[in-house]
């Protein structure tokens, strides 16, 4: 199985557009959100390619030494294979140096993604009462970087 991240790329955003929308019942970005990123001094965008096929995406905000996750998915038919993980482990090496945290909010309920980012080291800062569009609380987690 051939991985590969690359920075994203305007012509992904209708494949990155698809996979958040298949992603997110709720809350799923727009694609006028997606290309507005591409404007935004301090997003950072990247896809994951399994035998070059876009399969998951990230973008985060990196201002100072503080790195935030903003939206990250891997397409539904491809989870379960470590995916997330990979992206994951890769975005945290493409930061060291640049950032001394990475934070993200997560849904209370949303529990592979909770562990996934539990067993990177993450560490639930506190919650966000109704923070989500449904009213769902949100966990803000914190990954230190130094």
């Amino acid at each position: 199985m051939e991985l590969h991240v690359r920075e994203m790329k305007e012509e992904d955003i209708p494949v990155v557009y698809e996979i958040n929308r298949r992603s997110f019942t709720t809350d799923a970005w727009s694609r006028e959100s997606l290309e507005r990123e591409f404007r935004l001094p301090y997003s950072l965008r990247f896809v994951l390619e399994m035998e070059g096929r876009v399969v998951g995406y990230s973008i985060l905000w990196l201002i100072k030494e503080e790195a935030f996750l903003m939206t990250f998915a891997i397409d539904p038919s491809y989870r379960n294979k470590g995916l997330g993980k990979y992206l994951l482990s890769e975005i945290i090496n493409l930061l060291s140096g640049k950032a001394t945290t990475l934070q993200l909010d997560v849904r209370k309920s949303n529990l592979p993604a909770i562990n996934l980012y539990r067993s990177m080291g993450f560490e639930i800062v506190r919650e966000r009462p109704k923070f989500y569009s449904d009213g769902e609380t949100a966990l803000l987690m914190e990954l230190k970087l130094v």
